[in-house]
């Protein structure tokens, strides 16, 4: 009975600490900041400016495929060498704030 009991309290104790602990929050415009902060061209195709959202979902696909295990490396070798630049940029800033748990 006693062991039953200890187990509920460890049980409860666990689930009120993991509910109340925070959830790291992606800062989307800390990306953004951080880009601009650093000099970062922005990304275009041809003479057309895209978006800040474009910046964003690359960023987020940077995330993802460090989440599947890619290196930095790994996907800046996949870039033309003109835009290693800016994918080293773009990479940083994901770590920093969208995705710092692949630090």
């Amino acid at each position: 009975m006693r062991t039953q009991l200890l187990l509920a309290s460890a049980l409860t104790a666990g689930a009120i600490g993991f509910l109340g602990a925070p959830t790291a929050a992606a800062d989307e415009a800390g990306f953004l900041n951080e880009l601009r902060a650093n000099g970062f061209p922005g990304l275009s195709i041809g003479d057309t400016q895209m978006p800040d959202g474009v910046a964003v979902a690359n960023g987020w696909m940077a995330c993802n495929r460090l989440h599947l295990g890619e290196k930095p490396e790994q996907t800046l070798a996949q870039l033309n060498p003109n835009d290693v630049d800016k994918g080293r940029m773009l990479i940083n800033a994901a770590q920093h704030n969208l995705c710092p748990d692949t630090l």
